[in-house]
């Protein structure tokens, strides 16, 4: 009874919850995982011990240990899936939301409670961090019930608020280690109050603020050792911050969109109007009971300043470490605040509608501008991985510079698969010293690295292989290497005679050049099955004689992307492109046909055309 009671009395925060959850969960598996995504994956892996887990964070990962303890135990119970990883990522973000509910509720009150949680509910950047997998919405969700209790600290400060404040900080710093910066700016505001303390004296105020920071102190410990080799290092790929910087990184805080910045701007301004109106002392006590506007301002922009400019500094004197997610532990606080300036509005249908209007164009950037829940922007390690598993045979070998992160995918329970780490120029040029055997290979790779090969490895690739397979994805591709002398596709079109002009099922086809005039017959195009996704699809171009005998011709698979998006297919048959390079004296005399051959062993889906393209052999 009292629970449907206080539903009842808490409808609308019930209300913002669900509709945040249902943002946050819908399509959450919908992108691939992603390189940072994939470390975590690694290093949460089930299979590992703790004190694995543990070593291999200590070479690869400079992040506090607790959302990979708490991802590593959820793999154990529920699975070893991304579905799982994500679903925590989204729980958190949730919980982030009522945590900044309670936070703007004990600052100011429950209405500026209530439209942070509807604010941050639509918010881009945060709704992105609670759809990946990693420690970005634990560490707003930690930070923000920091400060939820440093407040209730403040105002009540007793030894249950002094600890409940020293846990949280702790759980705050165990997130991420840029929240020690946070940390830094909760112990200026404690030591404002032990200087201008409102409702105890100093020595007691220091007390409890002493209690406070040793036990977080002595809960941060075990993570130390993290904590030093992250530090100990000499080289970051952040680069070194511009003069617009914060700007850049606000606008990200709001997802770059125009009309949602200059509400959420009009509002700020008009919550520091209403500060500047209400500070009417000359004392430099700041009374939570009396002043609940002064009290919000001081923590929230101490908040705000302290984290963002101490990294500024050090990102002159040591590394670079200025990139919006890292700062995502100051989107609480410019979300009260925004919801404060609100708040103040006197014209109750003013308020409505520009809360209104912040939803509303929030949601049309994220669903239609965006197409946060159908566009591609995360890398397609799974695609690719798929498309290798698709089509590689049991013996070969997988190498690429980031082969570590598709252990996942190819080298699992399931799946055993030889992954060798090396780059494209070194693992050819180990094959022509001789320290690699010679044999047919899959190479892939990603993360802004394209297909930019040595010339000595070109001319050694094809000098001994062909490329039958190659496919582009979101921020990765792939290619198959084939020894020439291996290179023997046999196909039987038998089921398609009496041979016709079109032959199987549904297809279309193009060819954009074909040139047999001298020596090397050239031509590429595209071919795809209707109504099937073409990644699995296998293309061959055939010369058929006048008596319908038909030999396959080398020919290379080609990604073409554009073909997709010219016939604006719900299907993706990026896969479809050909070309080809033929030299006429690998063919009998005689007057030839090209025919083009589409083969889907998964699918079970064929077909064949012999087309009006003519070459003679003479």
């Amino acid at each position: 009874m009292k629970l449907l009671n206080r539903i009842k009395s808490n409808k609308w925060l019930v209300v913002i919850l669900l509709f945040s959850a249902i943002l946050r969960i819908y399509h959450i598996d919908f992108q691939s995982v992603w390189l940072d995504e994939i470390h975590t994956i690694n290093e949460a892996n089930p299979s590992l011990s703790f004190s694995e887990m543990y070593q291999m964070m200590m070479i690869t990962e400079p992040h506090p240990p607790l959302y990979f303890i708490l991802v590593k135990i959820l793999f154990t119970v529920f699975g070893y899936t991304t579905f799982v990883l994500r679903c925590f990522s989204a729980l958190l973000g949730v919980g982030g939301l009522l945590a900044v509910y309670f936070l703007g509720k004990e600052l100011m009150n429950k209405q500026v409670g209530i439209i942070s949680a509807l604010l941050l509910s639509v918010n881009y950047f945060h709704l992105y961090h609670s759809q990946d997998g990693r420690m970005y919405s634990m560490l707003f969700l930690t930070t923000t019930l920091s400060f939820l209790f440093l407040a209730k600290f403040i105002i009540k400060p007793s030894y249950r608020t002094a600890v409940l404040h020293g846990l949280f900080a702790a759980l705050m710093i165990y997130t991420h280690f840029f929240a020690l910066f946070t940390l830094f700016s909760e112990y200026l505001i404690l030591l404002f109050f032990i200087a201008k303390p409102f409702k105890t004296d100093s020595k007691k105020f220091f007390f409890f603020s002493l209690i406070s920071g040793l036990i977080t102190l002595v809960l941060y410990l075990p993570s130390l050792k993290l904590f030093f080799a992250a530090s100990e290092r000499t080289s970051i790929w952040i680069p070194i911050p511009g003069v617009d910087v914060y700007t850049q990184m606000f606008k990200e805080f709001f997802g770059q969109s125009e009309i949602v910045l200059f509400f959420v701007i009009a509002v700020l301004f008009y919550g520091f109007i209403r500060l500047f109106e209400s500070t009417k002392e000359e004392s430099v006590t700041i009374n939570p009971d009396k002043n609940e506007l002064n009290f919000s301002f001081f923590i929230l922009i101490t908040w705000i300043m302290v984290t963002l400019l101490i990294p500024l500094v050090l990102s002159f004197v040591n590394l670079p470490m200025l990139i919006s997610r890292y700062f995502i532990n100051i989107l609480p606080a410019l979300i009260i605040l925004i919801s404060i300036g609100i708040f103040y509005i006197r014209n109750h249908i003013i308020k409505l509608g520009i809360i209104a209007l912040i939803i509303v164009f929030s949601l049309i950037d994220i669903v239609i501008v965006k197409r946060f829940y159908t566009s591609t922007y995360k890398t397609q390690f799974r695609e690719l991985s798929l498309f290798i598993h698709k089509n590689k045979k049991t013996d070969e070998k997988v190498v690429s510079s980031l082969a570590w992160y598709f252990h996942y995918f190819l080298n699992n329970k399931q799946e055993k698969t030889i992954l060798i780490e090396n780059n494209l120029d070194s693992y050819v040029a180990e094959m022509i010293s001789g320290k690699e055997q010679t044999m047919s290979f899959w190479y892939a790779d990603g993360h802004q690295r394209n297909f930019n090969p040595s010339q000595a490895t070109l001319d050694f690739l094809n000098a001994n292989f062909v490329v039958d397979l190659n496919s582009d994805f979101y921020d990765c591709w792939t290619k198959h290497y084939i020894l020439k002398k291996d290179y023997n596709p046999k196909v039987d079109i038998s089921m398609f005679y009496p041979l016709k002009s079109f032959n199987g099922d549904k297809m279309n086809y193009s060819f954009e050049s074909f040139n047999a005039a001298a020596d090397i017959i050239t031509f590429n195009g595209w071919a795809y099955l209707e109504n099937q996704d073409a990644l699995t699809t296998r293309i061959y171009l055939l010369a058929f004689d006048e008596k319908k005998n038909y030999t396959i011709l080398n020919t290379q698979n080609i990604t073409r992307k554009d073909v997709t998006t010219y016939f604006k297919s719900k299907f993706n048959i990026n896969n479809s492109g050909f070309s080809a390079n033929i030299n006429k004296s690998e063919l009998k005399k005689g007057n030839y046909n090209l025919g083009v051959l589409l083969f889907d062993s998964i699918k079970k889906s064929k077909a064949l055309v012999i087309t009006d393209k003519k070459f003679t052999i003479d």
